[in-house]
This record gives structure tokens, C-alpha cells and sequence, in this order.
């Protein structure tokens, strides 16, 4: 699956989600040298250096067992502001 980062800034990279738990993430993008960790701390995620980070994902409802991947997620809209 695909995740979506928003880095410090805004800047959005697309991932590959390599794993995932209810606290933790690892994913790797295009041009990085390695995985990277993400942790949620206080109800937000945050990066290897201790920024914060924004995760998304597109699921497509035919090709995951959606209610079980999302059941220990909750709505964050994002907006300009």
C-alpha cells in the first residue's frame, strides 16, 4: 500500500508502507537512502528526528478488507489555513 507524508512545510512524498502498527510506521520513498520511522506520540506522528508528520492512504473498497484496516484509525481533515 501507499501512504502519503506531509513533511514539516507541507511537502507531500509518496511512500511504500512497509509496515504498521497502531503506533508506529515504517515506510520508504523514492530517493531515500533508507526506511523511515514514524511514531505516534500524544495523537501525533512523529518523524525519526522528532518533527511532526502527517500520514494519509488511498484504499480502493474492492482490494482491502477496508473496516479492518481502518478500525484503529480515526478522521483527520486537512486544511489550507
Amino acid at each position: 500500500m501507499y501512504i502519503v507524508i506531509v513533511l514539516p512545510g507541507g511537502r507531500q512524498v509518496d511512500a511504500l508502507l512497509l509496515s504498521a502498527s497502531p503506533g508506529r510506521v515504517r515506510a520508504l520513498a523514492r530517493g531515500w537512502a533508507d526506511t523511515a520511522e514514524f511514531q505516534l506520540m500524544d495523537g501525533q506522528w512523529i518523524s525519526e528526528s522528532g518533527e511532526p508528520v502527517e500520514l494519509g492512504a488511498v484504499l480502493a473498497e474492492d482490494s482491502a478488507d477496508v473496516a479492518r484496516v481502518l478500525a484503529n484509525t480515526r478522521p483527520l481533515a486537512l486544511s489550507a489555513g
